[in-house]
């Protein structure tokens, strides 16, 4: 019976160890990647399908009695919808949006009641949620008042300061990343979204005869 190895045989065991060494951890780094970028996609889709919730709902709470534009606390001359300007925006016409009996905007983003019925309800809305892979990650929301732009054509929304009281532009911003206890998957992304006080779309109602 043979008790010992042959040089031959050594050096195959050697190489294939080798190999073996060499090849794992490359198999290791590139499922580690794949399953980073599974749950990147993964946050960014349930990221996008919460912006998609909160940017479809009325604007104020007031919005959900009427459609009309409300009042707010800016300053600004160029957004006046009162009796002094007919009910009507400047520039506005007789049977487009008005503001009769829509009411005052909630002077600062939150919730009013128990429900998210509006666009603000979701200021300081935080959701802690699991990847089907594992990972937790964070989804937050912050909606602010910005300050009215100024007249022109176009306007870099980005550059508008945060508005003391209540303003005729709020933004929405969604980000998602990793949560405090998962540092597997470090990440960080986010989506603002811009919304004006322009009333509700007011849709016809007849009676079924």
């Amino acid at each position: 019976m043979r008790r010992a190895l042959t040089l031959i045989e050594m050096i195959f065991t050697m190489v294939i160890v080798g190999l073996v060494f060499m090849v794992v951890p490359k198999i290791l780094f590139v499922t580690n990647k794949s399953f980073e970028t599974l749950v990147k996609e993964e946050a960014l889709y349930n990221m996008m399908a919460l912006a998609g919730i909160v940017t479809t709902l009325p604007w104020d709470e007031n919005n959900t009695r009427s459609d009309a534009i409300l009042q707010t606390q800016s300053p600004a001359s160029l957004y006046r919808c009162d009796a002094t300007t007919r009910f009507y925006r400047i520039g506005g016409f007789a049977g487009g949006r008005n503001c009769i009996g829509g009411g005052a905007a909630t002077p600062l983003p939150g919730r009013e009641d128990g429900d998210f019925n509006d666009l603000d309800d979701y200021d300081g809305y935080t959701l802690q949620t699991a990847s089907a892979y594992g990972a937790r990650y964070l989804l937050g929301v912050t909606v602010r008042y910005l300050s009215d732009p100024p007249p022109g054509n176009l306007v870099d929304l980005s550059t508008l300061s945060v508005a003391a009281g209540s303003s005729n532009i709020k933004e929405v911003n969604i980000t998602v990343t990793n949560a405090p206890s998962n540092r597997r998957v470090p990440f960080r992304s986010s989506v603002s979204y811009h919304s004006a006080n322009i009333g509700q779309t007011l849709i016809n109602r007849r009676a079924w005869r």
